[in-house]
């Protein structure tokens, strides 16, 4: 400790010990709530409340403005110190400093107003520092102090917070006495009633909790002392310091009455050890920090949980692809709670009491798929996660959750009836249900929210219901349906008879007949016969891909070839196969017998009729043929065939550890393929060097790397692209129409598990027929990805030429049938727009995006849904853009986006503009039309702004064109590339327009990147506002207005100088 350090310590020290015998220290004060002197040293320039020893010391000057500043600091706000006043020493610990950034030549740099930009960096030894200060009462120019502010709590129901929020186990009881007991970790009070006010019962109730935070699990403090002791004293001390802190910031008073009897321990401490009372004023503000601190943590967690529950409540009653889209679409915030297990564990009381009332079946189901969804997205790129969720949980139309809850009332209201009244109810229902019903598409699309509303209802009654309404009207699906039902309910749950027999009635007595008749109790029949409807069921499902189809047949032939086994075939034929293996003595019929020929020997195996088999490189005596001349070449023992019992995989009982190897089948999988393979289910053998069926592999899709099925023989060579066909169903893409396209392109491609799509889904790859074929292929829904080579089938020039011809009139054909599609779909959405109403009030997305209802855009009968008709340069409608009130957009299936784009205000307006001012989205398009007063024009994203700018261009050449572009800064910063700039740069290049991009307040962009990239969040999330908004917009489409104008009527005096001297040279 230095001299001045030394000589401050002792300077405070002394007086204190000297207002301590006067009894006027600062914690030996009392006051009444609302005083004057009821207040802390403050410093009004920082607006921060001075700590520790320094507000004791200051408190100790006796002044009553408990305003205190350096002289400096006087003098930034226009005060005056006045000459000869002496100021106060305090000190104050430097943990950080802030620097200056500097360039690569080390000079400043500068933000946008042309401050130097600072960055706080943490010292490695902080340093002690000392200031003086002075008392407001000792300035001049300074204003009156200002009373506190009234709080809008009282200072009891605060207080009352603080306890709860402590958890602190508060017994009443005592008759005079009020402490707190280490050893049971309990506060022990009188009862309320007791005490004069509540205020003294908060302040004596507060005191004690200064006692309890030094708890060992709490800040550790120094407690088993008895009573009367020096040590005893000290923690006194610091409770007594942290009341009169505690006591100030809550307004309730402090009354230091109790504490007297510690006044001499108190002073003898100080003076054996001056740094005891710096120590004690330390540990106070540490059990204020503890207390607060809680206080802060049950207010954030009621309002996480308020957050929580709202998010439940609204999502509750929605189907979970809703629920899905909403988690995924949440504000960062909100969903790291929903994603943190333990917080929401610790947030389940409370979440439960503000959803008191809401159907908890409800509740429960939807925290199950808001921590699936979540649980999901963490498992893998986020990115990736998202967009598999979003596949497997399409967002849901509002006009699907009408006719599936139409749907839903139907079958419950007919579920307890007999068959025959079910089937006069279908026949008699309303005309728009019936046509619903009468649809198997619809009611496919229907199943999963049906099944939703339904959930807690019988199953098996549910589904009979559904057979009973698709036999009566006919429906193509009735067999499907059929199957799904035994399928969910299985053969054992079906009813029987006390005999065993199946109870069959209704109209889907047939069906079951069918099933269990030839069964005679002979359960491989029944999975037989079960295996053969889901076949023609799934053959019959018109979404049905080649891969289904393939796997149902399999699984029809696996059951049916277990159906001819007894028990006794099975032990036989193993028994048999297993003295094969074993004794090698004989070779079953049809499995070849192979041969040791050595090179030199080759032409005389070949002379005496042995045959070369490439896929086993070895010469072998075909079917038929004597092997007597053979004898020399003969092996020790024959080597099985593939497709024989050990390609196969079949399980021998060999026991022990040999047992499990003996069963593998393994698989032929290629290097590139393997991540494919082990998706499907594959294991690798490290001693073997190879892959084999796993337990629960997919033998599906496994099968085509089994030994049998792998073309290693010179067989007709199958076609690259074929073999990149092969590859992609591998991974689970779903081939079909003109997949896989070689051109080198990427392309997007459908996966099992999803809507069919021929122009998207969750699979890409690409694949090019030059040199030696190859490609790349990715599931994005899996995850897994393939890098693929021909396995070197090249082409010759007039193969490469025809196959490039076949792509290119495939190409044509796409897009005649791509025409076609985009006809049909602007036809259903006229009619759809016809039937839509024009808003009159905000949508929730408009609200939210700070927008009132502008003309052209429209919504349904909730009013929830968005819908932003767009259309081409000529004003016809190719597309819908449905925007939910969550904010999330999609696009009219099967429809023409490219070129086309909204009007803000209609294509008449437009026509008037004075300019085309186009943006990406919708909501900034409007913001913008609403600062600038005339139409403008939303392209629905970046990539559409060059088409989008240049077909309007084309149609109202007279206008000058101005870009309105997104900036994406924070796609920058962590992919490398900004396509709102870089779009709205290439449009404005192929149009000869400008670009405008928004620019928002200092440190805006920092604290949250994805918030401020458009010229709707200058206007409602940036402190910069609709002003700014202007301020940036309106100068530069002035500036292109009057450039435009200025160069159109130099052109047309230059048009008119040119022609007037054709006209005189024609005179003359």
């Amino acid at each position: 400790m230095n001299e001045m350090t030394r000589s401050f310590v002792e300077m405070v020290a002394d007086r204190l010990i000297e207002q301590l015998k006067e009894g006027v220290a600062p914690w030996q004060k009392p006051w009444q709530p609302g005083e004057a002197e009821a207040s802390m040293p403050t410093n009004p320039v920082t607006g921060n409340r001075y700590k520790g020893i320094n507000a004791l010391h200051l408190m100790s000057q006796d002044r009553v403005d408990q305003r205190w500043m350096t002289y400096k600091q006087a003098e930034s706000i226009g005060a005056q110190v006045r000459k000869g006043e002496k100021g106060t020493p305090i000190q104050y610990w430097k943990f950080s400093e802030e620097q200056t950034l500097t360039d690569a030549n080390d000079k400043p740099l500068l933000d946008a107003d042309g401050k130097a930009v600072k960055q706080t960096v943490r010292l490695e030894r902080p340093s002690l520092f000392m200031a003086t200060v002075f008392n407001a009462e000792q300035i001049d120019g300074l204003p009156p102090q200002i009373p506190r502010k009234e709080q809008s709590w009282t200072a009891s129901e605060r207080a009352e917070g603080i306890l709860k929020a402590t958890g602190a186990a508060i017994l009443h009881g005592e008759q005079d006495r009020a402490f707190y007991r280490p050893a049971t970790d309990t506060i022990h009070l009188p009862n309320r009633e007791q005490f004069d006010s509540a205020d003294r019962y908060y302040a004596t109730a507060l005191h004690e909790l200064g006692h309890w935070t030094g708890h060992p699990s709490r800040l550790d403090r120094d407690l088993v002392h008895p009573f009367g002791s020096e040590g005893y004293a000290r923690e006194e001390l610091r409770a007594e310091i942290a009341s009169m802190i505690v006591g100030d910031e809550l307004g309730i008073g402090h009354d230091p009455r109790q504490h007297a009897a510690y006044v001499g321990s108190w002073i003898k401490a100080i003076k054996d050890d001056p740094l005891e009372i710096f120590r004690a004023a330390a540990d106070a503000e540490k059990i204020q920090d503890y207390l607060l601190g809680l206080e802060r943590r049950q207010m954030q967690e009621h309002d996480e949980a308020q957050k929580v529950a709202d998010f439940i409540g609204m999502n509750q009653r929605l189907p979970p692809g809703a629920v899905v889209q909403n988690t995924l679409d949440a504000e960062p915030e909100l969903k790291s709670i929903l994603a943190d297990e333990a917080k929401m564990k610790a947030l389940d009381e409370r979440v439960n009491a503000l959803l008191q009332g809401v159907n908890r079946s409800y509740i429960d189901e939807t925290r199950a798929v808001i921590a699936s969804t979540l649980a999901q997205a963490d498992d893998r790129d986020s990115f990736i996660a998202s967009e598999s969720l979003r596949a497997a949980y399409p967002a849901v139309p509002d006009a699907d959750i009408d006719d599936a809850q139409m749907v839903a009332d139907f079958i419950a209201a007919n579920m307890t009836v007999p068959p025959e009244t079910v089937s006069a109810n279908t026949q008699a229902a309303p005309p728009v249900l019936t046509a619903i019903l009468a649809s198997g598409a619809r009611m496919k699309a229907l199943d999963t929210q049906v099944d939703q509303l339904l959930h807690n209802l019988n199953q098996a009654s549910i589904d009979e219901t559904q057979l009973i309404i698709a036999s009566t009207l006919g429906r193509g699906d009735t067999l499907q349906r059929a199957a799904a039902s035994l399928t969910r309910a299985g053969t054992e749950s079906l009813p029987t008879t006390s005999s065993g027999e199946t109870v069959v009635d209704g109209e889907t007595g047939d069906m079951r007949q069918s099933i269990d008749a030839p069964s005679d109790g002979n359960e491989r029949e029944k999975a037989a016969e079960l295996a053969r409807l889901r076949e023609e069921a799934v053959k019959h499902d018109p979404q049905s891909t080649d891969e289904d189809i393939a796997a149902a047949r399999e699984a029809r032939k696996d059951a049916e070839f277990n159906a001819t086994l007894t028990d006794a075939d099975l032990v036989r034929r193993i028994a048999e196969l297993e003295r094969f293996r074993l004794l090698g003595q004989q070779t079953p019929a049809g499995v070849p017998t192979y041969l040791s020929v050595a090179y030199q020997d080759k032409d005389e195996a070949k002379a005496l009729g042995a045959k070369w088999d490439r896929r086993e490189q070895a010469w072998y005596v075909p079917a038929g043929a004597d092997p007597a001349p053979f004898e020399k070449f003969a092996r020790q023992g024959p080597k099985q065939a593939p497709g024989g019992p050990e390609a196969e995989g079949m399980k021998l009982p060999t026991g022990g550890a040999d047992a499990a190897l003996a069963g593998r089948i393994y698989l032929a999988v290629p290097y590139g393929e393997r991540h494919a393979a082990k998706a499907a289910g594959a294991h690798w053998d490290k001693a073997a060097k190879s892959w084999y069926a796993g337990p629960a592999a997919n033998m599906g899709k496994l099968g085509r790397w089994k030994v049998n099925n792998v073309s290693i023989q010179q067989n007709p060579a199958m076609t690259p692209r074929d073999e990149f066909a092969e590859a992609l169903r591998a991974v689970g893409c779903v081939v079909g129409g003109d997949h896989p396209i070689m051109d080198g392109q990427r392309h997007r491609i459908s996966v099992a598990g999803e809507k069919h799509s021929e122009k998207a889904g969750s699979g890409f790859y690409v694949g090019h027929l030059d040199g030696h074929p190859a490609g790349y292929i990715k599931n994005n829904k899996t995850g897994v990805e393939m890098n693929w080579k021909s396995k070197g089938y090249t082409l010759d020039p007039e193969q490469k030429a025809m196959l490039c011809a076949q792509a290119a009139t495939r190409l044509q054909e796409r897009g005649e049938e791509q025409t076609r599609r985009y006809a049909q779909t602007a036809d259903r959405l006229a009619r759809q727009t016809a039937k839509l109403v024009p808003l009159t009030k905000p949508t929730p997305y408009l609200l939210a995006k700070g927008l009132e209802a502008m003309p052209g855009v429209f919504t349904d009968r909730t009013g929830k849904t968005t819908y932003v008709p767009a259309t081409d340069a000529d004003g016809k409608q190719w597309t819908t853009q449905y925007i939910q009130e969550d904010g999330s957009k999609r696009f009219a299936r099967d429809s023409r986006k490219t070129g086309c784009f909204h009007a803000v205000g209609g294509i008449d307006a437009l026509a008037r503009a004075p300019a085309l001012v186009i943006a990406e989205g919708y909501a900034t398009a409007a913001s913008l039309a609403r600062s600038l007063g005339h139409a403008t024009v939303a392209a629905f994203d970046s990539g559409n702004l060059p088409a989008v700018a240049t077909a309007l261009h084309a149609k109202f050449p007279d206008k000058p064109v101005v870009i309105a572009g997104d900036n994406d800064l924070h796609l920058q910063a962590t992919q490398g590339i900004n396509p709102g700039r870089k779009k709205a740069q290439e449009a404005a290049r192929l149009t000869s327009g400008r670009v405008v991009l928004p620019v928002f307040a200092p440190g805006e962009i920092a604290k949250n990147p994805r918030d401020f990239t458009d010229f709707n969040d200058l206007a409602n999330k940036s402190r910069l506002g609709e002003e700014g908004l202007g301020r940036q917009v309106r100068p530069v489409v002035a500036a292109a207005v009057e450039k435009h104008r200025a160069t159109t009527e130099q052109e047309s005096q230059d048009l008119r100088h040119s022609l007037g001297q054709r006209h005189t040279m024609k005179i003359g």
